[in-house]
């Protein structure tokens, strides 16, 4: 995961680093005449513009032609709201020797209204978009409003912009080739389907695994996942252009919507799956009351007018996303093993909201790109949740799982006990005699295990078993059944081994590797292993007895020995005497 998010940054990084190479050329800071043709393929407005702001909704384009406009800073939002209306005037001249198409686009997915006014062959010339309006009625489709322009060579052209937007709001303006665009709506649209594609996967992913294991955390996460996705597409204008873009209504709500109900339900889950409860009971409560009130408050949007509600819903956003980044470093606080993880996720959210709330009432110049780092950090906590969704859940079903084994596993090693490896032994045993199924049985014992625990004490003696365990484990299928069936004994079932030689192979390399000195133990400490072996399948002795003859092979062994790997072999019969007919 953490890989998958740093090659997202690095893809974001290049198309922020191409906008801005792409918009490095920037215009004087004056409202006069912009001269297009310049060396330069895209630009953007910054500094004084013409503006008029209408106290209503009922000029014309020809009431604003006659009207005298005032120049004012660009770089902040402008006070519009629901009943008045914002006239921008931008003289544009293409030069004579340039022959490129130029359009003018404002990268701002969350506009109520915006008309393009500019005259050909003395009549005026209107193209419209904004959420307000069906995609299917804008100049160009797409995620945010986009316009053709006509300019003659040589001949500078007044072009008018009528905005309409129910609360304040920046208006970047960008003008740009056709092809420079082309390419710039490409990158926008990979970077996006990217993203997008990521928080799917996790979606899929979540249900996969709430099919497998059916923990309504999973469930929840696929909820949660869909839901940010979907608010990050609403967010940058991507469902208004490909799927509700002839729905204004519900496009222009959508913006407010989708946000908060994801902050809701990203408190809900984070309580959930932080489990504050035995730590901070207090703030567990905060937690879920913000969550609920949060999916709650988007029923402000029926009780009253669109500005109230959507001041309500900023503040929701703002305590919502605080709230959040509290409980995260609370988590971090209590123990968390990636409570840091999460909380580089949400400062970042939270820092950038506060910022485009400032910027939204002016306070702050405006910057658009910030609209992707917030898509970014927002993105960025989802495969974190789910990734610490998958830890908790590895934990807990871990300790349920040996809970349930605890009847039948040995509680140090984690082997089987005697009496369940007796089970297997037996039919193991059957299966030797029925069908002639190869099946070797290995009585291991750590002979200087009494010697460790004498001169070094108990902890290094059961650590010793441990390593002891893990080397057992080497040669070891996840099929064979192994055990502890004395304090430094153990046995094991290797199936599929069909002669000697290969059982001796395996456990030479037992043998070698315990001679290696264990890490971290001083003085050093080897463990020497010694090996009683039988062949079920061509010497079935009886379940009841084998271990016992294999313990006797072991106790005939001497420590010093150079011949740690011994066989227990048939009991040699005699023909029985003939009797006379």
């Amino acid at each position: 995961m953490p890989y998958l998010l740093s090659r997202l940054l690095l893809v974001l990084a290049l198309w922020m680093g191409t906008a801005a190479v792409l918009a490095a050329s920037t215009w004087p800071v004056s409202p006069e005449t912009r001269t297009l043709g310049d060396g330069t393929r895209s630009q953007e407005l910054h500094g004084p513009v013409l503006q008029w702001l209408e106290k209503g909704r009922s000029a014309t384009i020809d009431t604003a032609h006659a009207t005298s406009f005032n120049s004012a800073p660009g770089s902040k939002a402008f006070g519009l709201d629901a009943d008045n209306t914002l006239w921008l005037k931008i003289r544009i001249v293409r030069a004579s020797g340039n022959t490129d198409r130029w359009t003018l686009n404002i990268p701002q997915p969350y506009l109520d209204s915006v008309t393009l006014y500019q005259q050909r062959e003395g009549q005026w010339h209107s193209q419209r978009a904004g959420d307000t309006h069906p995609q299917s009625s804008w100049a160009v489709r797409g995620p945010y409003p986009e316009f053709d322009l006509w300019l003659p060579a040589g001949q500078p052209q007044d072009v008018y912009l009528q905005v309409r937007n129910f609360k304040p709001l920046p208006l970047p303006l960008r003008i740009a080739t056709t092809s420079s665009r082309e390419s710039e709506r490409l990158l926008e649209g990979t970077v996006s389907g990217v993203v997008l594609g990521l928080l799917l996967t996790l979606v899929v992913l979540s249900l996969m695994r709430y099919a497998d294991f059916r923990n309504i955390s999973d469930l929840g996460a696929a909820v949660y996942s869909l839901l940010v996705g979907v608010s990050l597409a609403q967010f940058n204008g991507v469902l208004n252009a490909l799927v509700w873009g002839e729905s204004p209504a519900w496009a222009d709500y959508a913006n407010s919507v989708l946000p908060v109900l994801a902050v809701g339900m990203a408190l809900i889950y984070m309580r959930h799956l932080y489990a504050l409860a035995s730590h901070f009971p207090r703030y567990d409560k905060v937690l879920g009351a913000m969550g609920l009130g949060a999916l709650g408050s988007v029923l402000s949007y029926v009780l009253v007018d669109r500005a109230t509600a959507d001041t309500i819903a900023g503040a929701v956003l703002l305590a919502g996303t605080a709230t959040g980044l509290v409980a995260t470093l609370l988590n971090w606080r209590a123990g968390s093993p990636i409570g840091a993880w999460l909380v580089w996720t949400y400062a970042p959210q939270l820092t950038l909201l506060l910022w485009m709330t400032l910027e939204a009432g002016g306070y702050l110049p405006t910057f658009w790109q910030l609209r992707y780092l917030m898509t970014l950090a927002v993105a960025a906590s989802v495969p974190a949740l789910v990734y610490a969704l998958g830890r908790a859940t590895h934990d807990r079903k871990e300790i349920a799982l040996r809970a349930d084994h605890l009847p039948t596993q040995d509680a140090l090693t984690g082997l089987l006990t005697p009496n369940a490896f007796q089970t297997h032994l037996e039919d193991a045993y059957h299966r030797a005699i029925s069908s002639r199924e190869p099946v070797a049985l290995v009585l291991v014992n750590v002979v200087n295990h009494e010697h460790i625990r004498a001169s070094m004490g108990d902890p290094v003696a059961e650590q010793c078993l441990l390593r002891a365990v893990i080397k057992l484990h080497r040669i070891l299928r996840d099929v064979d059944p192994a055990a502890r069936v004395d304090s430094a004994r153990f046995a094991m079932l290797l199936e599929g081994v069909d002669s000697r030689q290969a059982l001796t192979e395996r456990l030479v390399k037992l043998v070698a590797s315990g001679l290696i000195p264990l890490q971290g133990l001083q003085p050093e400490v080897t463990l020497q292993f010694q090996a009683a072996c039988v062949m079920l399948h061509h010497n079935p002795v009886e379940p009841t007895k084998v271990l016992g003859e294999l313990a006797g092979v072991l106790a005939s062994i001497s420590p010093r020995t150079r011949r740690p790997i011994r066989f227990l072999e048939p009991v040699p019969t005699q023909a029985a005497p003939m009797q006379a007919l």
